[in-house]
């Protein structure tokens, strides 16, 4: 039976931010996501046009339908609009002994009060006391402390004046720094590192805490949950729907999507594996140190998107034998060639490394072929950047082959480029029949 969670906030008509955003990330994650509405919002990509309050009253109802039947886990506020509100909420919670994750909303991303002057107080006064985590981001922090957030020495000012006010944890989100978390709790200070990500960014800051509420409701530590709740972000940010003609919705089903990519690579890896190892005349194209294989997720940014051997594909008498198993970063050299060719090319998600030498001189002719020489590598440049600019600097159409002069200098190696690990095997297992049986 799945755990149940009650995000108490505003309606976002255009179904970025708010409860949506809240029930959207709660299913996602597995719970069942049940609501409290304080206002009704007419927003868009383009910012907040007007809000309808509702009475407290109302609020009140909602709150005790919920709680007099589910079994709540955990909960969390965003939009309480008034301070009326804030009041009938504080107390609601706090008889109902629920645990609480407390996103002080004061202002929407595209722009538009969302929490009226006089509410503030309030909040600061009767809700975050009772609160298990305050999760503002830096204008919220300033809001409530009159501390500026600007680096690491004033958020730890901000910190303990927000944890002064009450409440068991908080964490200050660094997503308008450098995208660093601030968690403090048991008087210790965590650095929660992220990564920027580019793209459409309403409702993240919803989608955030609505995640770390429901990685508390499924028992994980709160230092845990923040993490899993970043990455679940960053996942949704990373899927941010273009629509509107503002700023786009953050996607939280592509947390599942990615988690469903990362699988189908891991499954043609393995299949793709077992027809090499399948093929007795794959030994002769092998290059004596070993090969590799790797295969990105689609819209794949950086090594832990793409999957290889943590070890290698080596020769172990006449046959060819997998070392080690199949891991998302696990060749950074694979992932190098793989993001540089899907540049250009954004379904040119596999390469696999082959031994030149193997094959004859007009076959080898016969393929569309880019060299790089390491020798050559540009200063202050990476391998990565010296691989795109050759792309972009070469190649009309995707190449065949990425061509490599081996760092040791033993074989040349190219990188075969393709679509999938399976179509790679499969050409390399052409390869080596076509040698076996004298046809080239």
């Amino acid at each position: 039976m799945p755990k149940v969670v009650l995000t108490i906030g505003g309606s976002d008509s255009g179904g970025g931010a708010g409860i949506q955003a809240d029930l959207k990330t709660i299913s996602v994650l597995g719970l069942h996501g049940t609501c409290a509405i304080t206002a009704i919002t007419a927003q868009n990509t383009l910012g907040v046009q007007q809000v309808f309050g509702l009475e407290p009253d109302t609020i009140n109802a909602q709150l005790n339908s919920i709680t007099s039947d589910f079994s709540v886990a955990y909960a969390k506020t965003g939009m309480l609009d008034k301070a009326e509100n804030v009041e009938i909420v504080a107390e609601h919670l706090r008889k109902a002994k629920l645990p609480f994750v407390l996103d002080p909303v004061i202002e929407a991303e595209a722009g538009g009060r969302l929490l009226r002057p006089e509410a503030l107080n309030v909040i600061k006064e009767r809700l975050i006391p009772l609160a298990r985590v305050v999760t503002p981001n830096i204008f919220e922090a300033e809001a409530l402390t009159g501390i500026r957030v600007r680096d690491i020495d004033s958020a730890n000012l901000a910190l303990h004046k927000i944890l002064d006010l009450g409440p068991r944890a908080v964490i200050i989100k660094g997503g308008h720094l450098d995208c660093t978390d601030f968690l403090l709790e048991d008087e210790q200070v965590h650095h929660l590192p992220g990564k920027r990500v580019e793209g459409q960014n309403h409702g993240v800051g919803c989608t955030y805490s609505a995640a770390l509420t429901s990685y508390l409701a499924l028992d994980f530590s709160l230092k845990d949950a923040a993490k899993k709740a970043k990455r679940f972000s960053e996942e949704a940010l990373r899927g941010g729907m273009q629509i509107g003609k503002g700023v786009g919705p953050v996607n939280q089903i592509a947390y599942l999507q990615g988690e469903a990519n990362r699988f189908r690579v891991l499954c043609d890896m393995q299949k793709a594996l077992d027809l090499i190892r399948d093929e007795p005349g794959i030994f002769e194209i092998i290059p004596e140190q070993g090969s590799n294989l790797g295969m990105a997720i689609p819209g794949a940014t950086f090594s832990g998107d793409i999957a290889a051997l943590d070890g290698k594909l080596v020769k172990v008498g006449k046959e060819v034998r997998q070392s080690g198993c199949i891991r998302f970063g696990a060749s950074s050299h694979l992932s190098q060639i793989i993001l540089a060719a899907m540049s250009f090319d954004g379904k040119a998600r596999a390469v696999m490394n082959l031994r030149l030498e193997a094959l004859p001189d007009y076959i080898v002719e016969g393929l569309m072929t880019i060299k790089i020489d390491q020798n050559l590598k540009p200063s202050g440049k990476t391998c990565n950047n010296l691989r795109i600019g050759t792309f972009k600097d070469t190649a009309s159409v995707l190449p065949n082959v990425i061509f490599d002069k081996d760092r040791m200098g033993k074989d040349h190696i190219y990188g075969l480029l393709g679509y999938s690990a399976t179509q790679l095997a499969h050409k390399a297992v052409r390869f080596a029949r076509l040698l076996r049986d004298g046809k080239i």
